[in-house]
């Protein structure tokens, strides 16, 4: 009798169970349906990064005064560092004699010479690469998006010493980076070096960025390098859904860390610097363009995919155009015939990044430039129906 009475609580109470079993299914669904799990591939210097720090600006309220001084080290350290590049690379070409010869360009040379005198053009180079300014070289453990967690950027300590960025300090730099003799190197000789695409845009801002009350604007924190170190995760809402947008280091030693990223990914959006057809890889031999469209094709043909959204960014367009009249892109694509426009070479990088489609998925192209928010902002206008359709389908909804 005793087991005849408990048959009936059993089956009520594993009834019971599986009622509770699916609404917990039905609450997951809906909720894994409102979240999108993207991830951030590319090269270094792609532009990742700043995405991820648009992010913050579109959808997050921006920086505040406290997030942007944290900027104030690597914003410095990249003006320096860029500086110190130009004076090596006038150095080791051997032109720094005629420095000071031409005409001023409305630089600071005579203020600079006016101090006292300081060797001519070997004293400018000597001085440029005297400037001493402590902190990190843009390499840290977070991206410093300030979209999650702590941000560690390091901050200069000697800008009071005689070698920091003081003002004669930036009336140097600005001498030299005026100077007709750099121009014509940067020109003629540019793609045979590595300059950061900010160089120009920090360098010709150096006294403001060496004020003692110097604030980050939020287009510094845009265009300020720092080098990705690790995964770092930012969340946002969009279109009622969250997003959790995973920027994964680009740099070849960091990406054995991707593995830990691809479970649950409903989109992929990879950077691709268009303006890196001529950057030469030193330790490689081969061009960035090169070194991506490899990375390119093993994300595409991963088996790890074959639900999951591609997005491509070619990046750094504004770059790219203004590269194309002064550095053919023929010379390293032998097959392009379409001259300097803007259009047909995008459009030709674009047929070699299918190329390697191997897989035949849906690709979803754009033109970008990640520095500037409207054109960001625009973009992820388009794009985010892209995302949403993408959770569906790896969610097998679609």
């Amino acid at each position: 009798m005793g087991a005849c009475a408990s048959q009936p609580t059993t089956r009520l109470a594993a009834a019971r169970q599986s009622a509770s079993i699916d609404r917990q299914l039905l609450e997951d669904s809906k909720r894994y349906r409102k979240e999108c799990k993207i991830l951030l591939l590319g090269s270094g210097e792609s532009g990742k990064s700043t995405i991820v720090k648009q992010m913050k600006i579109i959808h997050q309220d921006g920086y505040n005064e406290k997030e942007l001084r944290e900027w104030v080290g690597v914003v410095r350290r990249n003006a320096v560092e860029s500086a110190w590049r130009v004076a090596r690379v006038v150095r080791e070409w051997g032109v720094e004699g005629e420095l000071g010869k031409g005409e001023k360009g409305g630089g600071r040379w005579e203020g600079w010479e006016a101090e006292g005198d300081k060797g001519g053009g070997r004293g400018l180079v000597d001085r440029v690469l005297s400037v001493e300014i402590e902190g990190k070289s843009g390499n840290v453990e977070s991206a410093g998006a300030g979209a999650s967690g702590s941000t560690l950027v390091s901050r200069e300590k000697g800008k009071d010493s005689d070698k920091g960025l003081t003002a004669d300090a930036a009336n140097a730099i600005e001498a030299l980076w005026r100077d007709p003799v750099v121009a014509k190197v940067l020109e003629e000789h540019g793609s045979e070096f590595y300059l950061m695409d900010s160089a120009g845009y920090f360098l010709s801002a150096i006294h403001r960025l060496a004020d003692s009350d110097y604030l980050p604007t939020e287009e510094d924190v845009l265009r300020a390098r720092l080098q990705s170190t690790s995964i770092t995760e930012t969340r946002f809402t969009m279109a009622g859904f969250s997003i959790h947008m995973f920027d994964v280091g680009g740099q070849r030693g960091e990406r054995r860390k991707w593995i830990h990223c691809f479970e649950g990914v409903t989109s992929i959006i990879f950077c691709t610097a268009l303006s890196d057809y001529d950057q030469v890889l030193e330790e490689e031999g081969q061009t960035r363009m090169r070194e991506s469209l490899v990375l390119f094709e093993s994300v595409l043909n991963s088996p790890l995919f074959l639900r999951t959204a591609i997005i491509l960014f070619l990046n750094k367009v504004d770059v790219f155009q203004e590269k194309l009249g002064r550095v053919p892109l023929e010379r390293y694509f032998p097959e392009y015939t379409g001259g300097p426009d803007m259009n047909r070479a995008a459009r030709f990088i674009l047929w070699r990044f299918m190329q390697e489609n191997v897989a035949r998925l849906s690709v979803y192209p754009y033109l970008t430039q990640a520095t500037d928010t409207n054109n960001v902002q625009l973009v992820f206008t388009t794009v985010k129906e892209t995302i949403l359709q993408g959770a569906l389908k790896s969610s097998w909804i679609l």
